[in-house]
């Protein structure tokens, strides 16, 4: 079993960034009203997934934003702590408040502000569009970018290190053929 395999094998949660990863780091500003952030199907699906099978997943933003709120809210998202300063102080408090070791977290980041939270989890993961700090601070480097099914890619290579990807498509698939 490699390195990277042993790691994923003990994740209890994903914890991501918003923007540059759960976005495409975007943003555009109409001329009224509040900034529009756009959000990848495939990541919401894949959230889902993994907390059918018990994978958490928590957001850790150093902006505030109504519409992620709202999507974390639409995917029983429970995590969402937003208006961050320091990322590392966050995730520890996250991690205490959950009773979940660092070594069980695995923290997606894209840019130079993610690294310290990096540096303390048991999996460092970096979107495919991450600037090259963050790539050769990661552990696996997603081959989509931030906004652009990252997550999900992510998500898929945890479960499957756990051998529960296969658990998470059949059930999911059976609960579709049931409704």
């Amino acid at each position: 079993m490699s390195d990277l395999q042993e790691r994923l094998a003990k994740i209890k949660a994903l914890v991501i960034d918003a923007d540059g990863v759960l976005t495409d780091g975007g943003i555009l500003f109409p001329e009224v009203g509040q900034a529009v952030v756009r959000f990848h199907i495939q990541d919401g699906l894949g959230i889902v997934l993994a907390r059918r099978v018990g994978l958490e997943v928590a957001v850790l933003s150093g902006r505030s934003r109504i519409a992620l709120a709202r999507r974390a809210e639409e995917l029983g998202m429970t995590e969402v702590i937003q208006g961050v300063h320091n990322k590392v102080q966050a995730l520890r408090a996250l991690a205490a408040r959950r009773r979940w070791a660092l070594l069980e977290i695995a923290y997606m980041g894209d840019d130079l502000n993610d690294l310290p939270a990096m540096e303390i989890v048991g999996a460092a993961l970096a979107v495919a569009n991450a600037v090259e700090e963050v790539k050769r601070a990661a552990h696996w480097v997603a081959g989509k970018s931030g906004g652009e099914g990252a997550v999900r890619e992510a998500i898929e290579v945890i479960l499957s290190a756990q051998g529960r990807w296969e658990e998470a498509v059949r059930g999911y698939l059976e609960h579709l053929r049931n409704l």
